[in-house]
């Protein structure tokens, strides 16, 4: 039976296991209900709030393949991020930053999966893993230089201009985002068919190398941009056990790896001030940043995925372990050297979804959407895996991190499995990777100028990069 109380006075009374707090008195029967009430009116929005997140996810790429100009779309994606962010400066209250949130949630959803399909359309299946690294090393940096950047705002421009630091940091963050978002329609190219950046020479080896690495072109033809043609394109990508194999084990990777995401807290735990917890978070995301680079370039240059995932996720599961065993500062500071090189292992994996559905493009942008979507929806669980009543050690939170990327790691290794298996039934002539009609087989070779017969073969010597 258990005691709601901070004050001596408080007591136990009756048989109904009543609560003193002075004049105020509650059952637990009372406490029960406020808590299913609380539950009732919090959980489902935030859950809403999450699974809109995912599910934008996958109308975005839909777009970013119907559209010839994705700089226009990306550009527009990061001025609204970088203005929802900077306007998260004038919250005032819970609701106002909930609103905000929603509609940055919104925005930030599209960013991700949809860079992710723009580089699918420009680099064959042995480059995409280093160019992704390449995307998430920003986004690893960030992490830390985010620390640094949080630090510096944080301690060197509290009430500046009459104005608390952390909206100066939401400010800050937001303009600059706005800022690089405005350059982006000048820097970026559009798709290899579309650009204008390139000569047409330029622009038919960029088309016609795609065609020589899988056997057919990767633009959509005019049926794939169709409202039809997407939504058969979404039906493939659902329907498809690969995509499927791919999602669960993308969400068990993020879950087992939801430290990141307070990885603050954790280094908190150090006992240094918060200032000098900020700054250490740095090195351990660039050294995880150099080892994601190196990682994924030895797994294009290979052509082999589940052996480097593997790599990356023994060095988080060392990483945790020595959490869980080590007496010194320095011991655990170290582990999260391994931690954090945990994360190429996802890296390598969007990567993996790119050499798994290939063509057609309308399938293939809605499968990355939704394996970066469905993963994604992992952190409303993970978030509840690092309560502060587990600190300092957070023993039962590396205890189930660990299990979650075993059990990520097992899931990779029946997926890699059933590759091997399918690469087998092609080798027999018993399956086929994709379908490609007449048309697409005579644009296909009319690119790099060969026959629709060498095109055909060209579709049926594929196999799967496991």
């Amino acid at each position: 039976m258990s005691v709601h109380s901070d004050t001596k006075d408080s007591r136990i009374t009756g048989g109904d296991s009543m609560v003193e707090h002075g004049a105020k008195q509650w059952t637990e029967a009372e406490e029960r209900r406020l808590v299913q009430k609380i539950d009732f009116r919090c959980m489902p929005a935030l859950v809403i709030l999450f699974i809109l997140n995912f599910i934008m996810q996958i109308p975005s790429n839909l777009i970013m393949n119907t559209i010839p100009y994705p700089r226009l779309f990306i550009s527009a994606v990061v001025m609204l991020w970088g203005g929802i962010s900077a306007l998260t400066s004038l919250c005032h209250d819970f609701s106002h930053l909930v609103v905000c949130r929603f509609f940055l949630g919104f925005v930030e959803a599209a960013f991700y999966p949809a860079s992710v399909y723009y580089l699918s359309r420009w680099y064959t299946r042995k480059e995409i893993g280093l160019r992704i690294a390449f995307l998430n090393a920003g986004n690893m940096l960030a992490q830390g230089l985010g620390g640094l950047l949080a630090a510096g705002i944080l301690s060197g421009m509290e009430g500046t201009r009459g104005i608390r630091g952390w909206r100066w940091l939401f400010i800050i963050e937001g303009s600059i985002t706005i800022a690089f978002g405005c350059l982006i329609p000048f820097i970026l190219a559009d798709y290899p068919s579309t650009t204008k950046s390139l000569s047409e020479r330029e622009r038919l080896i960029a088309q016609g190398r795609l065609v020589k690495d899988v056997g057919i072109v990767d633009n959509p033809d005019e049926e794939e941009r169709t409202g039809s043609g997407v939504f058969r394109g979404l039906l493939q990508a659902i329907t498809d056990v690969k995509v499927w194999g791919l999602a669960f084990m993308y969400f068990t990777y993020l879950m087992g790896l939801s430290f990141g995401q307070y990885l603050p807290t954790i280094t908190a735990t150090l006992g240094f001030s918060t200032t000098i917890t900020l700054l250490l978070t740095f090195p351990p995301w660039a050294f995880a940043t150099l080892f994601a680079l190196a990682n994924s370039w030895h797994s294009d240059r290979t052509g082999e995925k589940f052996g480097h995932i593997a790599l990356s996720y023994g060095f988080a599961l060392l990483g945790y372990i020595v959490a869980l065993s080590a007496k010194t500062v320095a011991g655990r500071y170290v582990s999260l050297f391994g931690m954090c090189m945990g994360f190429s292992g996802g890296i390598i994996l969007l990567g993996w979804i790119s050499t798994s559905i290939p063509r057609p493009p309308v399938k293939r942008a809605a499968s990355i959407a939704f394996v970066n979507g469905f993963a994604n929806i992992g952190q409303i669980p993970a978030s509840y895996l690092w309560p502060s009543k587990w600190g300092s050690k957070y023993w039962q939170s590396f205890v189930t991190e660990i299990c979650l990327l075993v059990l990520s790691l097992l899931i990779g290794l029946v997926y890699r499995q059933y590759l091997i298996s399918l690469n087998k039934k092609l080798e027999k002539g018993e399956a086929e990777a994709f379908d490609a009609s007449a048309e697409v087989v005579e644009r296909s070779a009319d690119l790099v100028h060969a026959t629709a017969q060498d095109e055909r073969e060209r579709i049926q010597s594929f196999r799967y990069i496991h």
